[in-house]
């Protein structure tokens, strides 16, 4: 909720131009910092899993301090680098060297972020799933009152820099509760000091596939970004932040159960495919039952929620908006699966998948821009799920002996169609009576399958 009071603030001071130019600083904030954390944000939530789970405390302890003491070196000479050549990524990113302050401001994010991200992820790490909660409710507090003052004083730099001081809080909340939630109860010594050469070893062995995955999705995030600033405009990347937002923020909170609950718990019973199998239907479960009918319900209000969520003057987003939510409807069906390719560590895979999926969206959005228009990063979106997805399923069924249980498989019956119907009626300039059919559909689905999701949700508490 808060998350969203900060983009009204944003979108209101800012208005469709200024988001534009925000939307593509913080894709560059992504690259940056995918390079500084060496693609080692998922990797060290792993080792930290197997670790905690094992009891394996000194093991613990050497790869906090190391990993920790890597990721804010790397974070400094990444940042450093950065607002050395900030003249240079401005040109590339933004179409101007006038903007270089832009690029400058989201390297200091990097340097305070990178650091940041790993302490609150260790929380999830070990599922302790309250501290985590509690260090993002901390970050979503000061996030609202930075963004509502540094944007309204420095504009666009401010609304950037307003992320740094987020991270800032992020940093000092997480690391007192590590100290005294998990370093303090289980004897660990946090105190900084080398790496160790093992622990560096045993993440840049993962993170090395990890980097080609992250650098893929943020450097593929900035390609499109700058095609459509040079080719449409900043009010076009600003529509387009609109669907960019609502797909990955907003619908996010699946995303993050999968990979914060879903990967962990999986990395601890590696020795059991059939519960690996059972882990992945149930996560499909939730993206059949709760994210298609929410989607749904997104798009036929969305004349409703975007001037509240933003602003009047980003209505015209409302096409963008319908190809996204329904690439992200794809997305998360394959991310049900891919839940266990990191625990089972088939690095090549994700080096593969990642390069293809980015590299046909970023190609197809570059190529339909000029006949698509601000819809073609959209559309490229879902175009590039579709074909991966195909792919996703063909590896996990040969590999793996991936299948659908029998209640997903009526589940998909049921919901391919009614997902398809529902699209038909929202579509477009459609009335309120369209809508109402629309949603009165996602709400029948929701009740047919209560006692499904109350099943579900008692079987995972």
């Amino acid at each position: 909720m808060l998350g969203a009071v900060r983009t009204k603030i944003a979108a209101s001071l800012l208005g469709p131009s200024g988001m534009g130019l925000l939307a593509q600083a913080m894709s560059l904030r992504d690259l940056l910092s995918s390079a500084a954390t060496f693609g080692s944000r998922t990797s060290y939530l792993k080792l930290v899993a197997e670790h905690y789970g094992r009891d394996e405390r000194q093991a613990l302890e050497r790869l906090l301090v190391s990993a920790l003491t890597l990721i804010m070196v790397l974070a400094l000479v990444t940042a450093g680098a950065a607002a050395i050549a900030s003249e240079q990524i401005s040109e590339w990113a933004f179409g101007s060297p006038a903007f270089a302050v832009l690029v400058v401001v989201a390297a200091l994010v990097v340097v305070v972020g990178a650091p940041a991200r790993m302490v609150a992820r260790t929380f999830t790490g070990v599922l302790d799933f309250r501290t985590y909660l509690q260090i993002a409710a901390v970050e979503a507090v000061v996030a609202v009152v930075a963004m509502a003052i540094l944007a309204k004083l420095f504009g666009v730099a401010g609304a950037i820099g307003s992320f740094a001081v987020a991270e800032a809080a992020v940093l000092v909340t997480g690391g007192f509760l590590l100290w005294r939630r998990l370093a303090r109860p289980l004897g660990l010594d946090l105190r900084p000091r080398m790496p160790a050469g093992d622990v560096v070893r045993r993440l840049a062995r993962l993170a090395s596939a990890l980097t080609v995955t992250s650098l893929a999705a943020s450097g593929a995030a900035v390609w499109v970004r700058a095609e459509v600033l040079h080719e449409l405009g900043t009010d076009a990347s600003g529509y387009y932040q609109v669907a960019w937002q609502v797909g990955q923020n907003y619908l996010s909170l699946l995303g993050g159960v999968l990979w914060s609950y879903g990967m962990p718990k999986v990395a601890t019973r590696l020795e059991d495919p059939a519960l690996i199998l059972h882990l992945q239907n149930n996560f499909l479960r939730i993206v059949l039952t709760i994210l298609a009918p929410g989607v749904i319900g997104l798009l036929a209000l969305r004349e409703v929620w975007i001037p509240i969520l933003f602003s009047k003057a980003f209505l015209a987003a409302g096409t963008l908006v319908a190809w996204q939510l329904v690439g992200e409807l794809v997305a998360m069906t394959r991310q049900s699966m891919n839940i266990s390719v990191l625990p089972r560590e088939r690095l090549g895979f994700l080096i593969g998948q990642a390069i293809f999926y980015w590299g046909l969206w970023a190609l197809v959005a570059t190529v339909s821009l000029p006949w698509l228009g601000a819809t073609a990063p959209a559309v490229s979106y879902l175009v590039a799920n579709l074909f991966t997805l195909g792919l996703t399923w063909w590896y996990h069924r040969t590999r793996f002996g991936y299948r659908l249980e029998a209640e997903n498989r009526r589940l998909l019956a049921w919901c391919v169609p009614g997902v398809c119907v529902a699209l038909a009626l929202v579509h477009g300039e459609a009335g309120w009576t369209e809508r109402g059919a629309a949603i009165v559909l996602a709400s029948a689905w929701l009740l047919a399958n209560r006692s499904l999701l109350l099943r579900l949700w008692a079987r995972e508490a």
